[in-house]
């Protein structure tokens, strides 16, 4: 019923993008039409509108938003869940959406456990609605939610615990070895109780502090890859050398400037857009906001403060990881010149790198991900899928 709705709308978005990659088979390419698309309300749903559909799926209930909103609102005052009931109203009328911090984290995981959600339908709550991956299981306080909702707890039991690991003293405690995340998702799913609950997480100290290191190792491993070193010209040093002149009456326009150290995120930013974002000197170049009023692809897009974070959030490294990647992947299919890379391979080998990163895989819906998803569906002999990127962010 109301699974089979969202499986439909997911499923035009794809659709969309091979209608669209077609029809620039068949004219020449204008990516006019793209921007459109990623910029109109009514072609990716709002948060208020994945929130509806999804609590739907979750009730097999066919609500309205109102009816949505009084529904919940009545499970939280039943539950004494934290939960604003303004947030309530705000969200399903579109009035606000979460700004992906920490909080509507919490909010996020008190729907969850209102609807009593089990964990496989939290995650498809936060990979749907909220586009982020769920259980960060590095986190101490989100690994007693994921033990909690394994075992049919209520919120209370699992803020209670949180309370008590808060209080216990764990300077004395042993250092422990670093554990695979697959380690700490096993140990939850174990027929522990609660005391052994705790006594697990405070024995791991050093498991429960590394958030997100695997995902950030692996940003620090593209950046260097694609900026180089001393004595290695990076892939975007390379795609430079191999475009010189091209880039050169490019950059003249845009920029007027040829002192770019082609070892700086900068440079590395200008290969990849193909505009020069951080010298805004006219009108002529739009910045991302401007050109991407949509939040999902302008909060938080990559650039050189967020390349550059020390702990970025899971949101943040995501967005980082899937930009560093599309480039990565189609600038070196570009300089082996064999033009052999394609839609299903770049997919297949992003999805695996963002498993690998704790997070939640490419998903049509959410209109940060459809970008790359539609460019990496343009690939031909003429024109490559950076080519659609830097096309689209060049449009006025």
């Amino acid at each position: 019923m109301a699974d089979s709705v969202m499986h439909e709308y997911t499923q035009e978005l794809y659709d969309e993008i091979w209608s669209i990659a077609g029809r620039d088979y068949e004219q020449d390419y204008d990516s006019g039409e793209v921007l459109e698309k990623l910029n109109d309300p009514n072609f990716f749903r709002p948060f208020s509108e994945r929130l509806l559909a999804f609590y739907n799926e979750a009730l097999n209930s066919n609500f309205t938003a109102d009816e949505a909103r009084a529904d919940l609102q009545r499970r939280v005052k039943l539950g004494n869940i934290p939960l604003n009931r303004g947030n309530i109203t705000n969200w399903f009328s579109g009035n606000t959406e979460p700004k992906y911090g920490d909080n509507d984290r919490k909010n996020l995981f008190a729907v969850a456990f209102a609807l009593e959600l089990d964990a496989k339908q939290t995650e498809r709550l936060f990979h749907k609605v909220f586009l982020d991956k769920a259980f960060n299981k590095r986190n101490a306080h989100e690994f007693i939610y994921l033990y909690c909702i394994n075992r049919g707890r209520p919120l209370s039991v699992a803020e209670m615990l949180i309370g008590q690991l808060d209080g216990i003293d764990k300077s004395n405690m042993p250092a422990d070895q670093t554990q695979r995340t697959q380690f700490l998702a096993d140990a939850a799913r174990h027929d522990m109780g609660e005391d052994d609950l705790l006594k697990f997480i405070s024995e791991h100290p050093k498991n429960f502090s590394l958030n997100n290191t695997a995902a950030k190792e692996k940003r620090d491993a593209l950046l260097d890859r694609l900026k180089g070193s001393a004595g290695k010209p990076g892939l975007a040093q390379q795609e430079y050398e191999r475009r010189r002149d091209e880039l050169a009456d490019d950059k003249e326009k845009t920029t007027g400037s040829d002192g770019r150290d082609a070892k700086s995120v900068d440079f590395l930013l200008y290969m990849i857009m193909g505009v020069d974002l951080a010298q805004k000197k006219d009108n002529k170049i739009l910045s991302i906001r401007e050109r991407f009023p949509r939040k999902e692809i302008s909060n938080q897009f990559p650039d050189k403060l967020t390349l550059s974070a020390k702990d970025p959030s899971s949101y943040v490294l995501r967005k980082d990881i899937i930009l560093l990647s599309f480039y990565d992947y189609w600038v070196s299919d570009y300089l082996s010149s064999e033009n052999s890379g394609d839609y299903d391979s770049f997919v297949e080998g992003l999805n695996d790198v963002l498993y690998e990163c704790g997070f939640s895989p490419l998903y049509a819906g959410n209109p940060y991900d459809w970008l790359f998803l539609y460019c990496s569906a343009c690939a031909d002999d003429g024109y490559t899928p950076l080519d659609r990127f830097r096309g689209i962010l060049a449009q006025g």
